[in-house]
């Protein structure tokens, strides 16, 4: 694993590498080009445009590179696994350039909070090294944990600095995980998603990491692809205009149908294929019936996600890798779909030629398993289903041959040789059985289509609260009452002196407690202090983060004089009631 995790490593820091040099070709590009239009003398223009074209074919080379790499699909298996299974597909990152937020957060808290920068200091360099840690994280549980921790707390600071009110300037930039393409915007939410995405993908890349010959290992791998869904379905459904394409809605739909798909593939290979190594397949026609139904739907899924693919928009932009094991998989279960069909209508044949009658429950089993209800199949007519079993092999045979022949030709599938071995093994066999079936007499029948088996699967949404986060920032005040959404005036001091009535005023709320009543005729008014004015401090003890009873016991036990500091909201704010 030690080795596999360095492979891994390597490949993120080169295809971080190649995402800043796409970039400054882009703009060495777009640069050329913009003097191109400029200049007059056609000698000039000519060798700018040049340059351009140089800077043009670069960016192609590089983006060849980076589907190169986004094509090592055993980079992110574990090495026992590489010889024995088929790898999965990872998302791929996005790679992200660091971003600075000291002068930022400085500025925000002198001007828009009202207090010292020096009191948030550390808070600012402690968020800071966490967001810097998100740059290159390691590809397992710890990585998970600084991605999370990370984006929770994003959440605290874009309450607190990120609000576009407060125009912070703080632009975040990230590099789509296929095409290597930046993009950069002054805004949280982009920053929040393209963090979601690299959850989503590094659940991917763990799943891809299991061993799944065993269940404990194929259940680790469904487990992290369902929380990969659930990122990428929230995603679709919270962020829906994206700057890069690895993060639009399209995009967003296709991997989320991608990898709904492979838990089920998985699961199904490993209680068919796994069963078969060690005790053989079942052969009665119920079971017969439940494989060709859940391959159906395998293969259903696969044929959805080969539309989008095949889409003019995605055509050239994922790896060549990716878009094969889709379609070979389409038809290498659409395949075994047929094959299983055959083998039920086999046994029937065999059934009614020794007198047997079909029962109930395989009739019933038998409506469910076709779209149709063509008579001939719940005939007991042995040539009947003769003709069903030939049609199904004659379609297994062109699905599973198609399934070699497209693995021959894409030769970035070369290295993956279990994925050769399943594909030779399941045209043989369908082959051989075909062959079996040659000279049997059988009557043309039309065929039916097979019915897809209904799977449902629930992925869980983003679930953040395992990981605990502080508010690094609360010398700002409490949230929500001392927030980028909210403002409120320069602090003042006011120093009071108890009258015949008291004080004259009264408080209302908790963290801060505000001013609810102020008497016309009081010391408080004479003072300048206004009702729903904030009450920030009472002889130098801070009281933002004190509740209502613990101010009125505060505020009781001063004598004849007490000063405090107050702020007045200058927009419609009440704290929270007590």
């Amino acid at each position: 694993m030690a080795n596999v995790g360095t492979m891994r490593s390597q490949l993120q820091s080169r295809r971080a590498a190649i995402s800043e040099e796409i970039w400054k070709e882009s703009h060495m590009r777009s640069g050329s080009k913009k003097l191109a239009m400029l200049l007059s003398d056609q000698q000039s223009r000519q060798h700018v445009e040049l340059e351009a074209k140089y800077s043009e074919s670069k960016i192609e080379h590089l983006q060849a590179e980076l589907s190169k790499i986004n094509s090592n699909l055993q980079a992110y298996q574990s090495q026992s696994a590489v010889l024995s299974q088929v790898p999965l597909i990872p998302m791929a990152f996005k790679t992200t350039s660091k971003v600075s937020f000291s002068s930022a957060f400085s500025e925000i808290a002198q001007r828009h909070y009202h207090v010292d920068p020096a009191s948030i200091y550390a808070a600012i360099q402690e968020f800071q090294d966490l967001r810097d840690s998100i740059v290159a994280v390691s590809k397992n549980s710890e990585g998970l944990f600084l991605l999370c921790n990370y984006y929770k707390q994003l959440n605290i600071v874009s309450k607190r600095f990120l609000d576009k009110r407060l125009k912070h300037g703080v632009a975040f930039s990230w590099f789509d995980a296929i095409s290597g393409t930046l993009a950069a915007q002054q805004s949280a939410i982009y920053e929040k998603a393209a963090v979601l995405f690299n959850v989503s993908s590094l659940h991917t890349q763990i799943a891809a990491q299991q061993d799944r010959s065993t269940r404990e290992g194929l259940d680790l791998a469904t487990c992290n692809l369902q929380k990969a869904i659930g990122c990428l379905d929230y995603m679709k459904d919270t962020f829906s205009h994206s700057p890069t394409k690895d993060m639009s809605v399209e995009m967003l739909n296709m991997f989320g149908d991608l990898m709904k798909l492979i838990p089920q593939a998985q699961s199904h290979e490993l209680s068919i294929w796994e069963a078969e190594k060690l005790a053989g397949l079942q052969t009665d026609v119920v079971s017969l019936i439940g494989y060709a139904e859940k391959t159906k739907r395998i293969s259903e899924s696969y044929k959805a996600v080969c539309e989008q693919v095949d889409e003019p928009s995605m055509k050239g932009y994922l790896p060549a890798c990716w878009v094969a094991i889709i379609k070979i998989k389409d038809a290498h279960f659409r395949g075994l779909s047929h094959y299983y069909a055959a083998l039920v209508h086999i046994l029937l044949s065999e059934l009614f030629r020794h007198g047997g009658h079909i029962s109930e429950s395989v009739r019933t089993e038998m409506h469910f398993m076709y779209t149709d209800t063509n008579k001939e199949l719940f005939s007991e007519n042995v040539k009947d289903h003769n003709g069903f079993a030939l049609s199904h092999l004659d379609s297994a045979c062109i699905q599973s041959e198609y399934a070699v022949k497209y693995d021959r030709l894409c030769k970035d599938l070369e290295p993956l040789k279990p994925l050769h071995q399943l594909l030779t093994e399941t045209n043989e066999q369908n082959l051989t059985k075909r062959q079996e079936m040659a000279n049997i007499e059988s009557n043309a029948v039309c065929p039916s289509s097979i019915q897809p088996a209904a799977v449902d699967l629930n992925p869980p949404p983003p679930d953040f609260s395992t990981v605990r986060t502080r508010d690094g920032f609360k010398a700002l005040g409490p949230l929500p009452s001392f927030s980028a959404e909210n403002s409120w005036t320069v602090p003042r001091t006011v120093v009071l002196r108890k009258g015949k009535s008291g004080f004259g005023f009264s408080l209302q709320g908790s963290y801060p407690v505000s001013f609810v009543d102020v008497e016309d005729t009081g010391p408080a008014k004479a003072s300048g202090l206004h009702k729903n004015d904030w009450l920030l401090s009472v002889n130098g003890q801070d009281t933002r983060y004190m509740s209502h009873a613990e101010v009125v016991t505060l505020v009781k036990s001063c004598k004849d004089e007490i000063k405090v500091e107050v702020t007045s909201p200058t927009i419609s704010v009440v704290p929270k009631t007590a």
